[in-house]
């Protein structure tokens, strides 16, 4: 959604390297995938969306814990006013690797993607969630704040008590539960595995249950229709301001493995896109980028939702990508 009441992300994917191969990998990133932006381009990445109202760095990837540069870029960050956060499967967390980002990031997030045969079946590797679960121990007992991420699929939604029961006890602090998108490797190996309204409003109920019972603060990635309805500013369906900064009503801004700056989300059609910060620096593609059809896709889309029959939860981003793809850009005001 859009900044509304909340933080502008800016959300980086250094390295498409990494040392699984999930099958819902929206990236396709990979042990043999070498794609990565050099630090010295990240570091100007970082300082114009700080001037751009960018107040969050979400690292992600790829496996983050494997692009050597990833102290830098969260002490780039820091130094730029911005909390940190970094996405990781886990099983690179060693106690080095986790020390030598200690007091650079404010929240570690560890995917969980249901109990141990479903998280290792998706992870296309045994021992995957057993290896998780100590690296969130290592870095908990290290001080750094850790929080759960869970892929929501067609058949984890009842998994969803026993992921929060093992993030607890290995002291994690956030649960999130992200719909299942059939983005990259999810397209050819679990297209029909993504959560229908049956699904969201289960896992809706139980996070509910979780809460209460486990503790943990407590995320589902999609809106209530109603929300929807009442808010069209913070789904940018409605007019921005010309003068408006970025980070004042784009969230999240999107860096890819390859340098292109999209919006809201990895695999946006490049047509929306601002451009690639290995050609222009970010300020100077935010300075010549016209958003009106972006946010002319996003007033469509918004309308298209209302109107339809998509249940009580809609998975906003997931339409707006799936939207990008087939809507040809369109000129409108902002």
């Amino acid at each position: 959604m859009g900044r509304t009441g909340g933080r502008a992300v800016l959300q980086v994917h250094p390295t498409r390297l990494c040392n699984l191969r999930c099958r819902h990998c929206y990236s396709s990133s990979g042990p043999d995938v070498a794609e990565s932006v050099p630090m010295p381009v990240l570091s100007g990445v970082v300082r114009d969306a700080a001037a751009l109202g960018y107040d969050v760095l979400n690292v992600s990837g790829g496996e983050p814990f494997l692009y050597p540069e990833l102290p830098a870029l969260l002490r780039a960050a820091r130094d730029a006013g911005m909390r940190t956060t970094v996405t990781t499967n886990g099983v690179a967390l060693n106690q080095r690797r986790i020390g030598v980002v200690r007091g650079l990031v404010d929240l570690v997030a560890v995917s969980l993607d249901g109990d141990r045969a479903t998280h290792d079946r998706i992870r296309d590797q045994e021992g995957c969630f057993d290896r998780a679960l100590a690296g969130i121990r290592r870095l908990t007992e290290a001080g750094v704040p850790v929080g759960v991420v869970t892929t929501l699929t067609q058949g984890n939604a009842t998994q969803l008590g026993e992921v929060a029961a093992a993030a607890s006890r290995s002291g994690a602090l956030l649960l999130q539960v992200h719909p299942l998108e059939p983005e990259g490797a999810a397209n050819r190996l679990m297209a029909g595995e993504r959560p229908d309204a049956v699904e969201l409003a289960y896992a809706a109920v139980e996070l509910g249950r979780i809460a209460e019972e486990h503790g943990l603060a407590v995320q589902l990635d999609a809106v209530p229709r109603t929300v929807l309805a009442r808010r069209p500013r913070a789904f940018m369906a409605a007019p921005i301001e010309d003068t408006s900064p970025l980070g004042h009503w784009l969230t999240p801004l999107v860096v890819e493995a390859n340098g292109a700056a999209v919006p809201v989300s990895y695999g946006f059609d490049r047509r929306y896109g601002l451009g690639n910060v290995q050609d222009r620096p970010l300020a100077e593609l935010a300075r010549t980028w016209d958003p009106a059809p972006f946010l002319a896709l996003c007033r469509t889309t918004w309308q298209r939702l209302l109107d339809g029959r998509t249940g009580p939860l809609i998975t906003w981003y997931g339409h707006l990508v799936r939207a990008s793809r087939i809507q040809r850009p369109a000129t409108a005001g902002r």
